[in-house]
């Protein structure tokens, strides 16, 4: 079910006794290079990708919440990054998010980053696990998510976030 526009979302505020089932999920993200995301050695800013890697990794934590009592995620960690090809001007830049794993708060999220040159050839240029803490009034409070199962993809674009989503 897709929600209209001046629809209300229903929430769900006793997430003490529910547990909200979430399938397994991709959020796609994408960009192209500009001369303005450029370093001096001519590809593309590290500091631009992790932007951007956060970002989507806040989009998948953000779209799991749905439905929940919490107010959002922030960012608690992540782990090592290592650059393995440059990106140059131009190139797309195409980062997938995957929720991995869930605690009480946290929510776990796989981050991949590839390139797709002018002539079409796209490769991995790095990728990393990020955590995130669910919040409410500006502190963790528990998201009740559980994964359930048949995969979801989510573009841009796409206005069918709320597919993924099983209250119990």
């Amino acid at each position: 079910m897709a929600w209209q526009t001046g629809e209300v979302c229903p929430i769900n505020t006793e997430m003490e006794t529910t547990n909200k089932m979430i399938r397994d999920f991709k959020t796609i993200h994408s960009f192209m290079v500009f001369p303005e995301d450029m370093n001096y050695a001519g590809t593309l800013f590290g500091g631009k990708v992790l932007a951007e890697m956060d970002r989507t990794a806040l989009k998948a934590a953000r779209r799991m919440l749905y439905g929940t009592a919490c107010d959002g995620a922030v960012t608690a960690s992540l782990d090592k990054v290592d650059f393995k090809r440059p990106a140059h001007l131009g190139d797309i830049i195409e980062l997938s998010a995957q929720i991995k794993k869930l605690g009480r708060t946290s929510i776990e999220i796989y981050v991949n980053v590839s390139r797709e040159n002018h002539e079409g050839c796209i490769e991995t240029i790095c990728d990393a696990t990020f955590v995130f803490i669910s919040i409410k009034n500006g502190k963790p409070y528990p998201h009740g998510c559980v994964f359930g199962n048949a995969p979801v993809e989510f573009k841009d674009q796409a206005a069918i976030i709320t597919s993924s989503i099983i209250h119990l």
